[in-house]
């Protein structure tokens, strides 16, 4: 069985035992972390959403994913700027699921 969990307005697949990279901010290494926004789907693949359902995880790393390079241009006027971002990600594995 796995859940659908909601997290910052983006959703991730999880499951007991799974790794999962979400962005949480201000966590620390070995945190718990609880979720309680859950999209529960059976095998008989109907997706249903129960309140009681709880999932919880543990911080494992904090990390920076790849560089991404922002580059504006206006035409004519001599304007150029390139701006590089690193989005900081939050590697949670998925310890228990709680009903």
């Amino acid at each position: 069985m796995y859940l659908i969990i909601d997290i910052g307005g983006k959703q991730y697949k999880a499951e007991k035992g799974k790794i999962i990279k979400v962005e949480l901010p201000k966590k620390n290494i070995g945190d718990i972390v609880e979720f309680k926004s859950v999209f529960v789907s059976d095998d008989d693949k109907k997706i249903q959403t129960s309140p009681n359902i709880k999932v919880i995880g543990k911080v494992v790393d904090v990390a920076k994913g790849k560089k991404i390079i922002v580059f504006k241009k206006k035409p004519k006027k001599g304007y150029k700027k390139t701006i590089g971002h690193r989005q900081i990600y939050t590697e949670v594995e998925i310890t228990e699921i709680q009903s």
